[in-house]
């Protein structure tokens, strides 16, 4: 299955967590209001099994977003160990390491393909 959809939506990065003054972490507000219009926005199908391509373009009038199913061959050796967090957690802790190291700052980055095996 492949999907596209275009949200008109200007993109926001996601805001670093607060803390309250209890201890307490919490997603700023801005955050979840974006979050919560981009998923309200999305109309297509819901992927629930096997892997998934995805592909984003970020422009100033909104995001594109192009999604399929990844076909795995059956034939293939099984991978040992596969890695289980979130693709965008792992790029994350890379990008930061860098900062200041290969670039100045990673908001110079402007194009990112991500692979988990």
């Amino acid at each position: 299955m492949k999907y596209s959809q275009v949200f008109s939506i200007r993109p926001k990065s996601k805001g670093r967590p607060r803390m309250t003054r209890r201890g307490r972490a919490f997603t700023p507000k801005e955050t979840v209001e974006y979050e919560r219009s981009v998923a309200s926005a999305y109309v297509g199908p819901m992927f629930a099994d096997g892997l998934i391509s995805m592909k984003l373009r970020f422009t100033k009038e909104g995001t594109e977003l192009f999604m399929e199913n990844v076909e795995i061959d059956p034939e293939a050796p099984k991978i040992k160990g596969r890695l289980t967090g979130d693709i965008d957690n792992y790029a994350k802790s890379v990008l930061d390491a860098l900062n200041g190291v290969a670039y100045t700052d990673d908001k110079q980055i402007v194009c990112l393909y991500l692979e988990k095996a």
